[in-house]
């Protein structure tokens, strides 16, 4: 109990410290769209796509076991967010909260990736790749990390993908779970999506999450790993916060009496 509790007080402090950070994309789903309170304008909803209950509010749901055809246009290229463009500043974040529902036809079930068409694999793909047990997946340019750590069926589960300028680094639940050499991306100026990779006009399908989305960010920057884990382990709580602070109120009334 007392940890949740000082996971409340800190959140003022953790958005504080990364108040220099640039977030570019920040979707909640509250309100059932794509909504951006981040620097950006809103996300576009595109084809099919529901949403349900998430890790704190609402989020959004792929389709994936339906017509196979729903994501989020950011409205931003990976050059905007910082993928590529040899300049010498080719660094980003992007994170979420998932909850997998498992397979289903193709093996990727992405959460970030690109409008480029069927088949290109050097473009943006962070997510899962269910062909080994350690399903986490992070794909864009060079080798990939696969193996990079093990995503549940049915679970909430936080996702941070990085390139910090040098290497390439994945987070699972807040902890850092793989790091390889990487690269600026080759594919940098395509078209960056939510809940899918490899889509367009003339390949609507890709390869479509499987599951719910919440909590999305994106971040043209570093933030460090400190940063990442408060994000990643201020799982859902159980019972909610505002049930924390009555508790905690409750408490605080009975020592008094």
């Amino acid at each position: 109990m007392k940890n949740r509790l000082i996971i409340l007080v800190a959140a003022p402090l953790l958005g504080a410290s990364i108040a220099n950070a640039a977030l570019l994309v920040h979707y909640t789903f509250d309100d059932n769209t794509a909504a951006n309170s981040g620097t950006g304008g809103d996300g576009t909803l595109v084809g099919g796509g529901t949403f349900g209950a998430g890790v704190s509010g609402r989020a959004w749901q792929g389709n994936r076991t339906g017509a196979n055809d729903g994501y989020i246009q950011t409205g931003f290229t990976g050059t905007q967010l910082g993928l590529g463009g040899g300049d010498g500043s080719e660094v980003y974040t992007a994170m979420a909260w998932v909850k997998w529902d498992g397979s289903s036809g193709n093996v990727d079930h992405m959460i970030f990736g690109q409008e480029d068409g069927p088949g290109n694999t050097a473009m943006l793909h962070h997510g899962i790749r269910d062909d080994s047990p350690s399903n986490a997946h992070y794909g864009g340019w060079g080798n990939d990390i696969g193996d990079a750590g093990v995503v549940p069926v049915g679970e909430w589960t936080h996702l941070a993908f990085q390139y910090d300028g040098t290497d390439k680094v994945v987070y699972l639940n807040g902890v850092e779970s793989a790091r390889d050499a990487g690269s600026p991306m080759s594919g940098h100026a395509f078209p960056v999506i939510v809940g899918g990779h490899g889509r367009d006009a003339a390949d609507p399908a890709g390869n479509s999450f499987n599951g719910l989305i919440d909590e999305v960010r994106m971040y043209d920057s570093v933030l460090s790993a400190a940063e990442i884990g408060a994000f990643g382990t201020a799982a859902v709580p159980e019972p909610t916060s505002l049930g924390l602070l009555s508790l905690a109120g409750l408490a605080l009334l009975r020592r008094r009496r």
